[in-house]
């Protein structure tokens, strides 16, 4: 399979858009030279004699070139070692003379490196992973054909027996993602189009919902011109900004509609709107832009994820006022009509419009205490947000889990793999588990960039596991969980999904830093027992991230009593390193694959010396001291001289006779270090259904009056450390953000009290946001934070073109309390369908586990801003201008 791996490596290379391949599983191989130590010393053969045999004959020789006539030959010796058989046939002189092949005193064995590391198993059958990373600024989905069709190429050039088997394909992964949301855009588009017939007439419907569809695939390819990429975030921005395309177009032909009602159908019919509002409308949508920049400048990985945002709303949202400004007047002009009965009338004589101006007149009434009532709100929902789920990053909606799997440490790494496939057969008793891929040691590869890579180590493994589908998974996972806790209690495991938080290996932790190892096991220990104690933790989950102290033989060497044996400290470790693992001498070829040599010293039955004591030691290097210099500077190898010097050498001894014990101790397996400081973490994970801010804010004053001696720091990690980055970074640039809406507001109205009150209206939406999501259950995550982010940008833009229609009903004439109430009442169709057709495009993704927290905030918070932009503008207008109704 090694062979067949690096065959396929080879091959995927040429694959335009391939940048890198990588190879996990395959195993060393190795050729073991292993010298029973009696038999060693009844034919007087010494292991040096044997490495220097072995390695004299494998070395690398340079006989130079040689000249005849006019040609100039390279000479080569052959006979280097290449196989087994090889070793077996190799001349060793004894120390009486003697000549021996090397087989005659050691066995010669094939086979891999023992213990066997970065095992890799599907469905419990051997396998070998093949991993490819792509170029930057391909498409990953025509790679993956390009990769698909080079596979069934050569699987016609590869032997029967070997399957190829897709553990986590990225294209596929994309591929069902962009489908999958490309549903939900073209379910949002037709629930928009549909209500603006419903609610506009069909006409009016089928303008702007062609202006919307125009929209959309206009922005494709200015987003690829710019370097933009289509996944799932540059999608999801269709989608938050859909009221805002919309509502473009809403207005204008709403104004075109009142025009032809009241107006005799002429050219400026279908210019005026246009005309009139073009200026608001790019003042709005330049605004709701400008909420998406911090996200945009944002560098942490969140940022960087969801930077597509800000460029496919900034392309999409210029694009509908543009279509708006043309399309629609056109389309308008050619379409639009007006039936006979309604020519004429009052375009807003209706039931609604008179119900809402009726309450509008009521509330400017009671002007103060409605102000009263909406800060009370505001304070009821600003104080119940801390009951609002707080989970940062949101799971993606894979249909595959990873499995953590550590061993205590100093466990065998057969042990482990025997755990993995134990539990990998029964997890292939489940109908619902699709394949189960097993791996020991550590991570395969970096095949996914939303995941956590463990820790390499001989007692941990992995297993990822397949499902139908994400709903399956998150039904299976309790199971999967209960099973491991009951048959693998020495074990600690974690079942983990896809997600940004990749940094962190808890949702939550707590980290202590000082010089002091010990103290700093004592503090991570106080933490986790308070993290334990907690109702929210999940308490199989408590640990932190150095290894427990592990168990070591430790040889005493004693020097003196080296010395004089003529032995040193690499002489000890090189005898040990025989007895055990075998101690690497020589690598030969097969063709392009490396196989070490190793020399293993074993019993007269082939096993292993369980008695470190008595394992033989031999010096590899005479000592010179010892010996006559002349005759030590003039001996030649192969000559009767060097006999005579391996004569001389000191005979092997015993590990006893230079060590003054062998003894179990423990040590630090692992001790880790940030900014140079000792550094330890405690971590934990909260239950399922419970969130980390919750975990945190519970255990956060016990944690943090632990005590800290001088020279001792503390700080939270995990989630919350990354959320503080991400937002860090956000709001660091929100200053520039604000800046430029207030300075776009001032321009726009050329004063400062209507922009204070669009910035006044702002924290209104809060009202809605936090019921609606503490009755749906959601938690607010980062992309509720992109939701309400968008959502502002609808007040904000309903905001202003309310505003300015305010102004313009007072240039015509009106006072100005009339010009209010007509001013909103002539806005409320276009709000309202703005607002509808939000929530309606929103509608589909209350079942993406991604996008559902953005959702519930972006509906829940329309719902109250459509109320704060109808009734709390207006009455901010009045107070600021003083305005009251006359008699």
């Amino acid at each position: 399979m090694g062979e067949m791996a690096d065959y396929i490596r080879r091959e995927m290379l040429e694959v335009e858009g391939v940048r890198k391949v990588q190879i996990y599983g395959a195993q060393k191989p190795c050729i073991d030279v292993v010298l029973p130590v009696e038999k060693m010393a009844n034919m007087g053969v010494l292991p040096l004699q044997v490495i220097m045999a072995i390695q004299g004959q494998n070395a690398v020789v340079y006989p130079g070139t040689m000249q005849t006539g006019d040609l100039q030959l390279r000479v080569a010796i052959d006979d280097r070692l290449s196989t087994e058989e090889d070793l077996k046939n190799l001349l060793i002189k004894s120390l009486s003379g003697d000549v021996f092949k090397l087989s005659d005193i050691a066995a010669i064995q094939r086979g891999y490196n023992q213990p066997m590391r970065n095992t890799m198993f599907v469905n419990n059958k051997p396998a070998i992973g093949i991993s490819l990373s792509m170029e930057s600024g391909e498409n990953i989905i025509s790679l993956g054909k390009k990769v698909d069709e080079k596979m069934a190429s050569l699987q016609k050039n590869i032997p029967v027996g070997y399957e190829f088997t897709k553990v986590f394909f990225q294209p596929d992964v994309v591929k069902d993602a962009i489908n999958g949301f490309m549903l939900n855009l073209v379910e949002s588009v037709v629930l928009v189009i549909i209500i603006l017939m419903i609610t506009m007439g069909l006409r009016s419907g089928i303008i702007i919902g062609t202006g919307l569809v125009l929209t959309i695939f206009a922005t494709f390819p200015i987003l690829l011109s710019t370097g933009g990429t289509l996944q799932r975030i540059s999608l999801g921005a269709f989608i938050v900004a859909m009221g805002m395309l919309v509502d473009n177009a809403i207005v204008v032909v709403d104004g075109i509609l009142v025009d032809l009602q009241t107006k005799r159908r002429r050219k400026s019919t279908f210019v005026n709107a246009p005309k009139r509002t073009a200026i608001p409308l790019l003042g709005a949508t330049v605004i709701a832009v400008l909420a998406f920049f911090p996200v945009f400048l944002s560098k942490d990985t969140a940022g960087t994820y969801a930077r597509d945002l800000f460029i496919v709303l900034c392309i999409s949202l210029l694009i509908s006022w543009l279509l708006a400004l043309t399309q629609v007047p056109l389309f308008s002009a050619s379409f639009l009509k007006i039936s006979g009965r309604m020519a004429g009338k009052d375009p807003y004589d209706g039931k609604v419009f008179r119900a809402i101006e009726k309450s509008l007149n009521f509330f400017m009434e009671y002007k103060i205490t409605t102000l009263v009532v909406a800060s009370i709100l505001l304070a009821l929902a600003a104080y119940n947000f801390k009951n609002v789920k707080q989970s940062f990053f949101p799971d993606f909606n894979y249909n595959q889990v990873y499995i953590e799997y550590k061993l205590p440490d100093g466990t065998a790494p057969g042990k482990v793999n025997k755990d993995l496939e134990k539990i990998t057969a029964h997890f292939l008793t489940y109908p619902q588990v699709q394949m189960v891929v097993s791996s020991h040691g550590s991570t395969p590869t970096r095949y996914s960039l939303v995941r956590a890579i463990g820790e390499a180590d001989d007692s941990y493994g992995e297993l990822i596991v397949n499902f139908e589908d994400y709903k399956t998974m998150i039904q299976m996972k309790p199971v999967l969980e209960a099973y491991l806790r009951g048959n693998y209690p020495d074990a600690g495991f974690r079942i983990r999904k896809y997600n940004l938080s990749i940094k962190s290996t808890h949702l939550v932790e707590a980290e202590f830093s000082g010089p002091d190892p010990a103290i700093l096991r004592n503090l991570s220990n106080q933490a986790e027992e308070i993290m334990y104690n907690c109702k929210y933790t999940d308490k199989y989950t408590v640990s932190n991230d150095w290894r427990p102290m592990g168990k070591a033989l430790y040889v005493r060497y004693n020097q003196p009593a080296a010395r004089m044996a003529g032995t040193t400290r690499q002489d000890v470790s090189n005898a040990i390193l025989a007895a055990t693992d075998g101690l690497p001498v020589a690598r030969v070829y097969e063709g392009e694959t490396e196989i070490s040599v190793n020399l293993k010293t074993r019993n007269s039955d082939g096993s292993m010396i369980e008695d470190l004591g008595s394992i033989p030691v031999w010096s590899m290097i005479p000592d010179a001291g010892s010996l006559d210099k002349e005759k030590v500077m003039g001996i030649v190898y192969g000559t009767e001289a060097f006999d005579d010097l391996l004569k001389e050498m000191i005979r092997p001894v015993p590990l006893n006779a230079v060590a003054r014990a062998v003894e179990i101790g423990q040590d630090e397996k692992v001790v880790k270090r940030v900014d140079g400081k000792r550094t330890i973490q405690a971590q934990c994970d909260p239950l399922d259904g419970y969130s980390p801010a919750l975990l945190r804010k519970t255990i956060k004053k016990q944690i943090e009056s632990i005590p800290l001696p001088d020279g001792y720091s503390f700080r939270w990690m995990g989630e919350y450390e990354l959320q503080g980055s991400a937002l860090k970074n956000i709001f660091r640039f929100l200053p520039i953000a604000i800046g430029l809406i207030i300075l776009v507001l001032i321009l726009l109205f050329n004063d400062l009290k209507r922009p204070a009150i669009v910035i006044l209206c702002i924290p209104l939406a809060i009202i809605g946001i936090v019921p609606g999501l503490m009755l749906l259950g959601m938690p607010f995550t980062f992309m509720a934070i992109i939701g309400t982010v968008g959502l502002i940008g609808m007040l904000i833009k309903n905001s202003i073109v309310l505003l300015d229609e305010i102004e313009k009903k007072m240039h015509e004439g009106h006072d100005h309390y009339n010009a209010i109430i007509h001013a909103t009442v002539s806005r409320t169709r276009p709000v309202l369908m703005a607002s509808f057709t939000t929530m309606l495009g929103m509608a589909p993704l209350l079942l993406d586990p991604m996008y559902q927290s953005m959702a519930a905030a972006v509906i829940s918070g329309l719902l109250a801003g459509t109320i704060i932009t109808l009734i709390f503008v207006p009455i901010l207008y009045a107070v600021f201008h003083n305005v009251h109704k006359e008699g």
